[in-house]
């Protein structure tokens, strides 16, 4: 996802919205979206669920939410969708809770298009999302940016509030920061490759 084009932010946060809602729904039974790809003409999503084998997809950035639980169902994952009396609302979870759960509302804020767009219109940097991957304390974001040799990981913890709750202006933050005043330890980290922030 090429941050910044328009076109490309909302075909990736769609997906993402999708993908978001059933994580969501189904971290208790234990599924995990563990990485999604956004650097091919089709998405890829790499699926983990303790009962089965990790389930590698391609799947087209329009999806409806429907089609990918029937994905995952047909492959045996479980994949409720949301209860009948489902209102929409989303709660932050607790610090502490599953990292899963919490993941999932990583992902919910991930797909906010604006700080995608329009805020990042002030920030030096140019570059691309390629891809989210989950860890077991936190939801990392992928990043290469223009002119760059190196790759960003942008850490958000699924254990800290504070990571959480506009997570896609975070994102946008920490890597404007990381250009104006990076660490002795992340110039070290330039040296090898990936940088952490």
């Amino acid at each position: 996802m090429r941050v910044g084009d328009s076109i490309q932010v909302h075909q990736a946060c769609g997906l993402l919205a999708q993908v978001q809602a059933i994580q969501r729904f189904n971290a208790e039974a234990g599924l995990c979206f563990a990485r999604i790809g956004f650097t091919g003409k089709q998405a890829t999503l790499v699926v983990e669920h303790p009962n089965h084998p990790p389930l590698h997809l391609k799947v087209e950035y329009d999806i409806s939410c429907e089609a990918l639980r029937a994905l995952l169902t047909a492959r045996g994952l479980p994949a409720r969708p949301e209860p009948a009396d489902y209102d929409y609302t989303v709660m932050t979870p607790r610090p502490h809770g599953p990292g899963l759960i919490r993941h999932g509302y990583a992902l919910h804020e991930l797909c906010d298009t604006s700080a995608w767009t329009d805020y990042h219109l002030a920030q030096p940097w140019q570059g691309e999302l390629t891809d989210i991957v989950y860890e077991p304390d936190s939801t990392d974001l992928l990043m290469r940016l223009d002119g760059m040799p190196w790759r960003v990981r942008v850490r958000l913890s699924v254990r800290h509030a504070g990571d959480l709750v506009g997570a896609a202006y975070n994102v946008v933050d920490r890597i404007g920061n990381l250009l104006e005043k990076p660490s002795a330890e992340q110039r070290e980290q330039m040296c090898h490759g990936e940088v952490l922030t």
